[in-house]
């Protein structure tokens, strides 16, 4: 219990603040995303609070942003590696007992045929008809299976909660005098954007 709860406040604790940077930049590279979440943040919240967990509900574009900011991103390209207990097969491949098994994540996520123009950053795959959010199941960036990330609900939480913090509080802008805005990553662990500068304008 230990361990796990260690791996979990740890490990989420780069990941979520990764996310968040990559978050950040596509706010600053999107500013009209940016000023509609903004827009809807000020009708659900208001300016006298900060938003909450509870806000969600209401906040589809929100959400589907973060979403849409997962997928593109993709920080993850492989999930973690695990092995088959007992032989099985799979839509007609034989998997033997103790192979190793990888998902590609990269692959589920940029899928063109649930995804269409998947290079394209687009938050309203995630809206239906009605303007609420919906998620999908192809969105894995926990990964796949029974053996899902153990943080997934901690971080989702989290991204949430300080993503709309900023938002409500700050603007995102690009400095007059910083360089080309690039989303290639830096692959390591994860995958991190590259390093930026990014203004933070108080919101009246």
């Amino acid at each position: 219990m230990r361990a796990s709860l260690y791996i979990m406040f740890f490990a989420g604790a780069d990941t979520t603040s990764t996310i968040l940077d990559w978050c950040c930049l596509y706010m600053m590279a999107y500013s009209d995303i940016q000023k509609k979440i903004q827009d809807e943040m000020d009708s659900v919240v208001g300016r006298n609070r900060l938003p909450q967990l509870s806000d969600q509900a209401q906040m589809p574009l929100t959400r589907a942003t973060i979403s849409e900011v997962q997928r593109h991103v993709t920080m993850f390209p492989l999930s973690d590696f695990h092995t088959a207990s007992a032989e099985t097969t799979l839509r007609g491949y034989r998997i033997p007992k103790g192979a190793t098994i990888v998902s590609n994540i990269y692959a589920v996520m940029r899928d063109p045929v649930a995804f269409p123009e998947p290079g394209r950053f687009n938050p309203e795959r995630f809206i239906n008809e009605a303007g609420e959010y919906f998620a999908r199941e192809e969105v894995c960036p926990f990964g796949v299976g029974r053996r899902i990330c153990i943080g997934e609900q901690l971080a989702k939480m989290e991204l949430f909660i300080f993503f709309t913090h900023l938002l409500h509080r700050y603007s995102l802008v690009k400095p007059d005098d910083a360089q080309h805005t690039t989303f290639e990553g830096i692959y390591g662990g994860n995958s991190a954007p590259k390093s930026f500068t990014v203004k933070f304008v108080v919101r009246k």
